[in-house]
């Protein structure tokens, strides 16, 4: 079941659940609702006890969440505030990624006033990059490998497990930091609207509780996704930082020879900006021309910074960059897929039933030939 379609659901269950006076959704609204839903269709009425949740009985829920959602709009406005907040926190998104775009713009002023040509703060997020992309690599080859489950039940229950099992702990922790901060929001809303919607307030923290276990999945994706985004711009605000010192605060570029020497210093650069070199044209000075750019003094050394940031900013873009952005793309085509194929909860199989008893009898047609 769609994401938005599996809230209204859930949303309009709650409240029918802890809503039995028919306060908050009038028990008429609920009667008028279902025969909306119906809808000229054949419904398994008999045995409705046991209704299976298809897709005919998850389309009719639909339909009947629906007409009861626009009856509560009438009386309580706020309650699309709630579904939205479902959806997730755009505002943690926001923090997090400014926080990582400022991170990496600091980063770049971590060597003083001069630039170092060696650029640590780029090889840091360089190699952190590359472990996190052999980490992915490794988990996929591994669920690839040993994922085949023995029977369709164990497949299902695997299907749900098994990337959970491949998360590693930020993505855990920032999962449930989605989900917490979901149910927060709720919860604000809540209580900001209980003063002239107090009926509705029990229903709607059911919700937030429900929701909270059945999103999982599309909270994980939204986290994957945010952690990929916020490497990106981490990458993007050290790009600028650098372009900031080189270009407005002119800032000269050299190294430090007390560390390595023109060979070795040439051999460690072309390791570094090789691919960058390669791809941009820009080239990387010989060991002879690292020469002149060593720093003998406080004051002694260097040179233009221009050929550095362009080879800076394209190894940014080639092992940061441009990595991730794929994994943005994979990571929006999987949150589409799952929140489109979101697994309804076992509870909505009784409560069709409840809704489907509910329903007042069709009236059976006269016999054929009778006459009054």
């Amino acid at each position: 079941m769609r994401q938005r379609a599996l809230q209204t659901v859930m949303l309009v269950h709650a409240i029918e659940q802890t809503d039995l006076a028919g306060d908050a959704l009038s028990l008429d609204d609920r009667v008028h609702a279902s025969r909306e839903a119906v809808d000229g269709r054949p419904l398994p009425v008999e045995g409705a006890m046991a209704a299976p949740l298809d897709g005919d009985s998850e389309r009719f829920l639909v339909r009947r969440a629906d007409a009861l959602l626009a009856r509560l709009r009438v009386r309580s406005p706020g309650i699309d505030r709630v579904l939205a907040a479902a959806a997730g926190p755009t505002g943690l998104d926001r923090v997090l990624l400014l926080l990582a775009l400022a991170l990496g713009f600091g980063a770049a002023f971590a060597d003083g006033s001069r630039i170092d040509i060696f650029a640590y703060p780029l090889i840091g997020l360089v190699v952190w990059n590359l472990l996190v992309y052999i980490i992915l690599i490794v988990r996929t080859v591994g669920a690839l490998r040993y994922g085949s489950p023995a029977s369709a039940d164990t497949a299902r229950q695997e299907s749900v497990a098994a990337p959970v099992r491949r998360d590693g702990f930020i993505r855990r922790w920032l999962a449930r930091l989605y989900a917490n901060r979901v149910r927060a929001r709720i919860d604000a809303l809540i209580t900001h609207s209980i003063g002239f919607n107090a009926p509705l307030a029990p229903g709607l923290r059911r919700f937030a509780v429900d929701w909270w276990e059945v999103g999982r999945p599309v909270f994980r994706e939204r986290a994957r996704r945010l952690l990929h985004t916020a490497a990106i711009l981490a990458a993007v605000g050290l790009m600028a930082g650098y372009a900031m010192r080189g270009w407005v605060l002119r800032q000269a570029a050299g190294w430090s020879s007390t560390v390595f020497g023109p060979a070795s210093a040439h051999a460690a650069l072309v390791t570094l900006y090789g691919a960058a070199s390669a791809v941009s044209g820009v080239p990387v000075p010989s060991a002879r021309g690292l020469q002149g750019l060593a720093w003998t003094s406080a004051t002694v050394g260097g040179g233009p910074a221009g050929q550095w940031l362009y080879l800076i900013a394209w190894t940014a873009l080639l092992y940061i960059v441009l990595p991730r952005l794929i994994a943005v793309i994979v990571t929006t085509i999987d949150l589409w897929r799952r929140s489109a194929t979101l697994r309804a909860p076992p509870s909505l199989a009784g409560y069709l039933g409840a809704v489907l008893r509910s329903l007042p009898a069709s009236p059976e047609p006269p016999p054929a030939g009778s006459s009054d």
